[in-house]
């Protein structure tokens, strides 16, 4: 029952606190009309980064409740191996995120008219949300999403121009839901730390 429990707890945790926070943002995205994603960025990097951590620690715990095992946890081997297992990734996803989002401000620059008030932090916030390697897929779904979306604005709403915050938006949840199996399918599994 508690090793149900605990790999239940390991497993679905993050998947709630990514529902929640995408869902938060998208409504903040919705109904604000000068929307700030810093707080919901500072959470989800926070996030990351305390995940991380708790592998670590139950694997710790794990390893020492063995005869075993016990040997595996010399302190080179022990941080190497939650370093490569747990650590890289959320060190990875939050410097891709970064990185995309510093690609998104000069983009702005010299772009303004793809923004909107907040999109270049919704942005950072949809990137560190698909983590990585999600976000290999979740890069092209922007393209896609905009072209998807444009056509609809122009056909309906009849407007010119779409800015990038629903191509967001919809790529961050195409990339939530089906990003695993994306992966799977364009034999990107080597990108998976």
């Amino acid at each position: 029952m508690n090793y149900f429990f605990s790999d239940s707890v390991i497993l679905f945790a993050p998947k709630i606190i990514l529902g929640f926070v995408f869902a938060f943002g998208f409504f903040r995205y919705l109904f604000h009309r000068q929307p700030n994603y810093k707080l919901l960025v500072i959470i989800l990097a926070a996030a990351r980064v305390l995940y991380a951590a708790f592998l670590t620690a139950a694997q710790y715990y794990a390893w020492s409740r063995g005869a075993l095992t016990e040997a595996l946890l010399a302190p080179r081997y022990f941080w190497f191996y939650a370093y490569g297992r747990f650590w890289l990734n959320a060190f990875i996803s939050i410097g891709v995120a970064f990185a995309f989002y510093l690609f998104l401000k000069f983009l702005k620059k010299s772009q303004e008219r793809f923004f909107e008030e907040g999109e270049t932090e919704l942005g950072f916030l949809a990137a560190l949300l698909v983590g990585w390697p999600n976000f290999v897929i979740f890069t092209p779904l922007i393209f896609i999403s905009v072209v998807l979306i444009s056509i609809f604005r122009g056909i309906v709403l009849k407007e010119a121009y779409t800015t990038l915050g629903w191509p967001f938006l919809l790529a961050a949840f195409l990339a939530l839901i089906w990003g695993s199996w994306l992966i799977q399918i364009f034999r990107l599994g080597a990108l998976k730390i």
